[in-house]
């Protein structure tokens, strides 16, 4: 055993892997404490190539992408640290975030696991500073100890890890929310989750408007269906898609209200609901708005704010799918071969049977 192991996962990440490993190598701990694991998730590119010039072990798997909760699991694995670092392939981190987060650790024993910060600068194009922004907001918000173990750099002890059952790779197939269910387990099973202010990390990924839309689209979908709204709104209420979405309850209330009392009189009247619920939104969403101002300025504010009207309404059409396909079709259910493992007692794969008490 070693004190920590570095788990990065990667998919087709040669235009960021780079950068990401350099900072890690580059960190403030001294490179015999810990190990750097890279599992390449069936890359098509030099993802390989560059993981090998850096990392202690690189694992690839082959065959169709399994998602970054699979390949987290594979690293953990092979992992010899008592406590297990995941960082995202498009993530730089600081020089002292590692050694940061092991002292929160340290100093802090009833802590189970931490989380780094994104930084609000750093980021390029549009598109990206907006959602990072968005992210960084949340935080701020609704930071300090909750169920939060944020995917992009969080850091866990490994014992706490593979009782809670490790992350779901059942339903995660794709890189979105693995890592809110896995602290909601964490937290449901007596483990105390952080974010700490002092460790920030980068996010390199430069978002397209259709990446952004797909990427808010199953982000809403999936906590609807799976994870359930409510709860997760009381556990982790920093996620990004209830800092989107808690101002349009009043503002779809009163769109409704004058709607249909308007139809009354005179089709002409909607356009006062629709102005009164967007007025409502914007007011809503005022303080995500300063903040934007006190960041990037008032321009970068004045341009956000339609797009952010937009990926509201994205966010709340998600949500309403999630809830529908709930009730109608239930929680999305593993394959057979799943379905066949879990039935005679196995509960991860490679199968590794349950302790029967």
């Amino acid at each position: 055993m070693i004190r920590l192991s570095v788990i990065v996962s990667s998919k087709d990440s040669e235009g960021t892997l780079h950068k990401v490993l350099a900072a890690i190598r580059s960190s403030t701990l001294p490179s015999d404490s810990y190990e750097l694991i890279v599992v390449d998730d069936g890359s098509g590119d030099r993802s390989v190539a560059i993981a090998a010039r850096y990392a202690d072990s690189v694992v690839r798997l082959t065959g169709s992408a399994a998602g970054p909760a699979y390949a987290r699991n594979r690293g953990c694995e092979i992992a010899r640290g008592e406590i297990l670092a995941f960082i995202d392939q498009d993530v730089v981190i600081d020089a002292n975030c590692l050694s940061q987060m092991l002292d929160v650790l340290d100093h802090q024993p009833q802590l189970t696991a931490v989380s780094a910060r994104y930084q609000e600068i750093g980021t390029t194009g549009f598109l990206s500073s907006y959602w990072n922004l968005l992210a960084a907001f949340g935080e701020k918000r609704h930071g300090g100890q909750c169920a939060l173990f944020a995917s992009g750099c969080g850091m866990v002890r490994r014992t706490a890890f593979i009782s809670v059952g490790m992350y779901d790779e059942w339903r995660f197939n794709k890189g979105c929310l693995e890592s809110v269910e896995l602290g909601k387990r964490l937290l449901a099973a007596g483990h105390r989750a952080a974010l700490e202010s002092r460790c920030s990390v980068t996010r390199l990924q430069r978002l397209t408007l259709s990446v952004l839309c797909a990427h808010v689209w199953r982000r809403a979908t999936l906590l609807a269906r799976s994870l359930g709204y409510a709860e997760t709104n009381s556990l982790i209420p920093g996620e990004v898609v209830f800092t989107l979405t808690r101002g349009l309850i009043p503002s779809l209330a009163v769109f409704a209200i004058l709607t249909l009392g308007g139809a009354v009189y005179s089709e002409r009247t909607l356009g006062l609901p629709v102005a009164l619920a967007l007025g409502i939104m914007l007011v809503s969403s005022a303080p995500i708005h300063f903040f934007y101002v006190r960041e990037r300025g008032p321009l970068f504010a004045l341009l956000s704010a339609p797009l952010h009207v937009v990926i509201q309404l994205l966010a709340a059409v998600a949500l309403c799918r999630g809830w529908f396909l709930r009730d109608i079709f239930g929680d999305v259910s593993p394959d057979a071969t799943t379905q066949a493992y879990s039935e005679i007692g196995f509960e991860t794969w490679p199968p590794v049977r349950r302790r029967l008490s």
